[in-house]
């Protein structure tokens, strides 16, 4: 390795060990000092630094190691490992194991992953004051590309203490306003949401082996859509199937119901491909009103449906603002909606009930600091837009 590389190395190095040692000694980093207002005069202040370190980098040599080549690669090679590591390690607040004790389930909160982050910011930040000091020189598109990540790296960092994120179960036609964080803590929504709607599509039922021994289903299964199929040493055929019905008490067969409660049900035959046996019978998933049913095989084993898998599930709601106007959504998964700071998510609904749920179950998450990280997405988009446009005139001007 050239020596010119063992500075900003030894420098990380030296970060992730003082990362380690902080982590041991007082725990997970708390963030919650980053709350409005000082989170901003928290930025405000770094930015100043920043600035100031700039202009006295002709008097410290070490200040202007943070934004050369090596260190911006560095840098970056860190924070790529702390992502990986990030991206396959279960973020489930564990201390158990080693990745536990470590702190490598709580990322957000670990020390070597917070303070290699600042030591990236700083070193980009330090890149993005040299290039609109030296503006006229420099190209616009990596200006503006380069500014777009620290804005929204410097959003992210300091505006995490001022994130909260809560948790509102919503019934049908029920206004409310209360909310739950992660702690179980009662917090109070600047809105009122009702619930008006919940829609659940479900894939098509499958049918499986039970094995009365080990408690387990088969790996094999059958969809009910297609009909028939080999699942273990038996062929199954569906005969008939209801995605909407239900049965008596006092009766053995399944009926076609048009009603809150009515689960899907098939008439399945099976035969023993190796012996010859057969069964046949209904089998359902069940539901909140009628119980499952099966049909019984030797040994305790049994032909079992459980309930379908969701495909697409949808809640439509109404927000109420404090001052009357009321707005209306329709939330999916990874399509949330958006009121003022705030965004509501689509989390879970009753899984008892399924898709006769009247019961919906939203987060909602709120973040100041959007804004300005929806500004950063528009230097990005920005940048991109004079790097294809600069591009273009160079290659006319080429020809």
């Amino acid at each position: 390795m050239n020596t010119s590389w063992y500075k900003p190395v030894i420098r990380c190095a030296v970060i992730a060990l003082t990362g380690v040692v902080l982590q041991i000694a007082v725990g997970d980093l708390d963030n919650s000092f980053l709350r409005y207002p000082w989170s901003a005069i928290a930025a405000v202040n770094y930015l100043y630094l920043l600035v100031l370190a700039y202009s006295m980098e002709d008097r410290w040599k070490w200040v202007r190691s943070l934004r050369d080549a090596r260190q911006s690669v560095v840098a970056l090679a860190s924070m790529v490992v702390m992502l990986l590591i990030f991206g396959l390690t279960r973020q489930d607040g564990t201390t158990e194991g080693v990745a536990g004790a470590l702190g490598f389930t709580r990322m957000t909160s670990l020390w070597v992953f917070n303070l290699l982050l600042l030591n990236f910011i700083t070193s980009l930040g330090m890149a993005v004051v040299d290039d609109w000091r030296w503006v006229r020189q420099r190209k616009l598109a990596p200006i503006l590309s380069h500014t777009a990540v620290f804005v929204a790296l410097v959003a992210a960092t300091f505006g995490s203490g001022d994130k909260l994120r809560v948790r509102v179960p919503l019934y049908l036609d029920q206004p409310t306003y209360e909310a739950a964080d992660a702690d179980g803590m009662r917090r109070e929504l600047p809105f009122v949401v009702t619930l008006r709607d919940f829609q659940l599509d479900e894939y098509s039922p499958k049918l499986y082996l039970y094995d009365g021994t080990t408690g387990q289903l088969s790996k094999e299964y059958l969809s009910v859509e297609d009909g028939a199929g080999v699942v273990g040493d038996w062929q199954f055929s569906v005969k008939e199937y209801l995605p909407m019905a239900g049965r008596m008490p006092e009766k053995e067969s399944y009926s076609a119901m048009q009603h809150v409660g009515a689960a899907h049900a098939a008439y399945v035959e099976a035969t023993n491909v190796v012996s010859g046996e057969s069964i046949e019978g209904w089998v359902s998933a069940g539901s909140h009103i009628f119980a499952a049913a099966t049909v019984p095989m030797r040994g305790g084993n049994a032909i079992v449906m459980p309930n379908p898998e969701p495909k697409r599930f949808l809640s439509r709601i109404e927000v109420q603002q404090a001052d009357g106007s009321i707005e209306r959504f329709d939330l999916e998964v990874n399509h949330p909606a958006r009121v003022g700071v705030w965004h509501i998510y689509q989390s879970g609904y009753d899984t008892e009930r399924g898709r006769w749920s009247t019961m919906s179950v939203v987060e909602c998450v709120r973040d100041g600091w959007w804004s300005v990280v929806h500004v950063a997405l528009w230097l990005v988009l920005a940048s991109a837009v004079v790097m294809f446009v600069t591009a273009g005139g160079r290659k006319r001007g080429e020809k």
